[in-house]
């Protein structure tokens, strides 16, 4: 890929997401998520506990 393909398309992806409807989507959609429990952290301790007793 070229570099001047992906400087385009990082400076649309930045585009969108200052778009203030795109924003309020997102924030709609993170408080739907911290509302059901999705965005809590494991039970178990942590990230890197994972493979210890």
């Amino acid at each position: 890929m070229k570099i001047n393909t992906v400087v385009k398309l990082g400076s649309l992806a930045f585009g969108v997401a200052r778009d203030e409807k795109v924003q309020e989507l997102f924030k709609m959609a993170h408080k739907g998520a911290k509302r059901r429990g999705l965005l809590q952290p494991p039970p178990y301790g942590g990230w890197g506990n994972q493979g210890k007793k």
